[in-house]
């Protein structure tokens, strides 16, 4: 129901809107470099085992949280619900570790004000002995490949003033003399349009100076998290492949090598949806029971799909599905997966449930 946005209400959108350029986007996009608080979450956030770069060990406390889809409200309000949170807006975590599952774009008309959010609070939560993983979902790729379908009218508005106008008219002659594929498709832009591709373009300042402080997927204890799904394709050198599933990544969106095969189609870890549909199939179930054993874990946690009942598990709760479509565009209930080492929670606004209550039968 949420397709391409129509010319006439983009055009009308722009009248009357100022960009914001504050917390994260003057220290990350306004300049060349950042301090040591503020570089790649593999380099920032402490406490990861010394042989691979997204693999930590397990915490007191961890907390799950699917996708945001531009909804700023429903995003301060799970993370207040889990107790991570001032009424500020500022870290309350404690040494908590925090894992956002991806998509934090599109669909809704706050996506620099969580993103600001979140690269702040990966920050604070390192200064207080926590941690905030953020993961890349398929519709932060999308953007970076200029597919804007699902992009509000605000969504471009708001990301007009990413780029000082003589870095976007620089960029704009960089790409006249270019004959990629891509050049072609940003002359063929109207003007509102541009400042949102040459921000979100590989090698960007989004996708390389905030994006590159997420990952594909990281491993916290015996929890595997990832936006879509793993199988065993994905992971020929167990854990190892994990960092290389991140480093590549990384390398395409700061424009130093061409897509990544995992990141393309619909079977690759930010697009797959065999654990996540409503009922995943005994071969589905199987396929995570090898992914789980080449990586030494006991469960995944993944988002992309709605899950109408809420957070759920399934194939024996192996998997927890946490996309709750707690953004307005889907109207869902802003919940959070709560892991310990002794229990799993479902943290929901009425209060804690049992991981028991919702377990999806085959």
């Amino acid at each position: 129901a949420l397709g391409v946005i129509p010319v006439r209400a983009l055009n009308d959108s722009r009248e009357g809107r100022k960009g914001k350029n504050s917390g994260v986007w003057s220290s990350a996009i306004g300049s060349s470099s950042h301090s040591s608080s503020h570089s790649s979450l593999t380099s920032s956030v402490e406490g990861k085992t010394e042989k691979y770069a997204a693999v930590f060990p397990m915490v007191k406390r961890v907390i799950a949280i699917g996708d945001i889809h531009g909804d700023i409200d429903a995003f301060r309000s799970v993370l207040r619900n889990a107790g991570l949170i001032s009424p500020n807006d500022e870290w309350s975590g404690g040494s908590s570790v925090l894992v956002q599952v991806g998509d934090q774009l599109d669909r809704g008309d706050n996506e620099r004000e969580i993103l600001d959010l979140l690269f702040r609070l990966q920050g604070e939560a390192k200064e207080n002995g926590g941690a905030v993983h953020v993961l890349l979902g398929n519709h932060e790729v999308m953007n970076v490949d200029s597919d804007f379908r699902y992009v509000t009218p605000r969504g471009f508005e708001d990301f007009s003033t990413v780029l000082p106008k003589d870095s976007i008219n620089r960029e704009l002659r960089k790409v006249a003399g270019s004959n990629s594929a891509w050049a072609d498709m940003i002359k063929n832009m109207p003007d509102w349009m541009r400042p949102r591709a040459l921000a979100f373009r590989p090698g960007g300042p989004i996708s390389s100076n905030l994006f590159t402080r997420a990952q594909v997927a990281v491993v916290v204890g015996d929890n595997v998290f990832v936006h879509g799904g793993l199988k065993p394709e994905h992971l020929p050198d167990g854990l190892d492949s994990i960092d290389k599933l991140n480093d590549e990544c990384h390398g395409f969106l700061r424009g130093k090598r061409e897509k990544p095969i995992v990141l393309r189609g619909g079977k690759g870890p930010l697009w797959m949806r065999n654990y996540s549909r409503p009922i995943p199939t005994e071969a589905d179930c199987q396929m995570l029971f090898r992914t789980l054993e080449r990586l030494n874990a006991k469960r995944m946690i993944v988002g992309h799909s709605v899950q109408k009942q809420g957070i759920n598990s399934a194939c024996g709760g192996r998997v927890w599905r946490v996309d709750t479509g707690m953004s307005s565009a889907y109207g869902g209930t802003p919940e959070a997966l709560e892991i310990t080492p002794s229990r799993i929670r479902i943290l929901t606004p009425k209060g804690p449930r049992s991981a028991s209550t919702r377990v999806t039968r085959h």
